[in-house]
């Protein structure tokens, strides 16, 4: 019997990663992000069905969610009604259990199709492929469980996708970019084609954001959510800008620290921020709190910092030991869970966050940030809602971990030079005139810092849409 795979009319960017994976080359690894709209799935489900075919043995299908995996790809057709699951030769089907999305194939192998939020589905067997669709929206240590498993029987994995910002799958996509044995293509609707230009700009006039444009159809990683408090844009744009020392000399001296939780892997940070200049972080991973007290002492005395500001909880034993030093006078623990001073904010941690966020979305006077990607990423993380009080909440770590984003603790470090509203004008000297800093310069940097630009998160968000789960436990 011949059967001449695919059973898809492959359309022109859908055939490298098919060459890759089957016809050219066998390849082992393939990260594909392509915009809304462009086969995704039925490229990878006639993948999967040549490689089962190849070699007798397990493979999965695995999607974020097990009911998504059934109403899109079990139960779902393509745009002409041919099933997702009927891409799989009819004539090659043994066998198919629809409560359990099994299809056994005459030459042994089966093909399972799961959702991650299940991992006892999928921890334990011993597969030969996967297919991971819309990857960036999975649980991210599903990889972990099953790398070891591929390594070790030569299988291969597909990782499929449209970005979510810069998470997990951002950092698969990275490694196979600089990996020349992985096969990686970034697509965006200009390259393929799909949708129209003519499309796109019906959801445009249809109310669609741009930002959800720019994410879903041009596969920009830095998009900005609408649920996103600060966004992508504007820290690149801070990032970018370089000031001269004459406009933040002036300024007091602010040191941030957040203390780690090393046994959860969490980083220990120390951040210096001088007005509108934030330099180089410092990251210290499973660094001793005597040892991380002992640097923080060495930034007070060498960069003579007005003050410091300390995670309480979390850094009990660096306060209490800056204190035996003799800093307490310069020392501030806070408390994230703390009363705030601004009634738009439901906790300390809320408020850091939301000034932070008038400081570095400011219209005018733009921030001078270090272009480092991983504080850029944990600012860019936290998305953000509005509790039945009408106060922001900032989203819990837990959910951000559920959607594959890592603790932000560079972004708490920054967070906490916030946590007290300072009087800069009272700093002023004689020498920094000389500079040339004016009055007029100081009076707009100490109007943003006195809250002329308050940031109201009840008029943030052009739509707010409500997220399932008790996403901000």
């Amino acid at each position: 019997m011949d059967i001449n795979l695919p059973l898809l009319e492959l359309r022109s960017y859908q055939k490298p990663v098919w060459n890759y994976m089957l016809q050219d080359k066998t390849g082992l690894r393939a990260v594909t992000v392509w915009p809304r709209r462009n086969g995704k799935d039925l490229t990878a489900i006639n993948i999967l069905a040549g490689k089962a075919l190849q070699r007798s043995g397990l493979y999965f299908y695995i999607a974020p969610f097990a009911n998504q995996v059934r109403s899109i790809i079990w139960d779902g057709a393509d745009g002409g009604g041919t099933r997702f699951i009927d891409y799989i030769p009819k004539q090659l089907v043994a066998r198919k259990l629809d409560q359990q999305m099994k299809i056994w194939l005459t030459n042994g192998s089966l093909i399972h199709l799961v959702g991650s939020d299940n991992p006892d589905a999928v921890v334990g067997t011993n597969p030969l492929g996967i297919v991971f669709t819309e990857f960036s929206l999975h649980k991210p240590g599903i990889w972990g469980y099953m790398r070891p498993v591929l390594a070790e029987n030569g299988g291969w994995a597909l990782f499929n996708g449209t970005p979510r910002g810069m998470n997990h799958f951002y950092e698969m996509a990275e490694t196979a970019k600089q990996n020349d044995k992985w096969f990686y293509q970034h697509l965006g609707a200009t390259d393929t084609g799909f949708p129209s230009e003519e499309d796109i700009q019906t959801e445009r006039e249809a109310g669609m954001a741009e930002s959800l444009i720019e994410q879903e159809f041009y596969t920009s990683w830095s998009a900005s959510s609408e649920e996103t408090l600060i966004p992508l844009d504007k820290l690149e744009i801070a990032a970018k800008n370089e000031l001269d020392s004459k406009f933040y000399n002036f300024a007091p001296r602010i040191i941030g620290v957040d203390p780690a939780y090393a046994e959860k892997g969490d980083r220990a940070v120390i951040i210096r921020r001088q007005g509108r200049k934030v330099f180089e972080p410092e990251v210290h991973q499973g660094i001793d709190p005597m040892a991380l007290a002992t640097r923080v002492a060495n930034h007070l005395k060498e960069w003579r910092a007005h003050y410091c500001f300390v995670d309480a909880g979390r850094g009990e034993a660096v306060w209490s030991r800056l204190f035996q030093l003799g800093f307490e006078d310069r020392v501030i623990p806070v408390h994230f869970d703390g009363k705030v001073y601004d009634d738009l904010y439901h906790r300390k941690k809320d408020e850091m966050w939301g000034r932070m966020k008038n400081y570095l979305c400011h219209p005018t006077l733009v921030p001078d940030i270090p272009m480092d990607e991983e504080l850029i990423r944990d600012l860019a993380a936290p998305m953000f809602e509005i509790n039945e009080r009408g106060k922001m909440v900032l989203e819990a770590k837990k959910a951000m971990r559920s959607r594959g984003v890592r603790s932000t603790d560079l972004g708490d470090a920054l967070a906490l030079t916030f946590s007290e509203e300072l009087d800069e004008q009272a700093l002023l000297t004689p020498e920094m005139e000389q500079l040339g800093v004016t009055q007029d310069i100081l009076d707009k940097l100490v109007r943003q810092d006195n809250g002329d630009h308050k940031y109201d998160p009840l008029t943030y968000m052009d739509q707010y849409t409500e997220m399932e789960g008790s996403f901000y436990e």
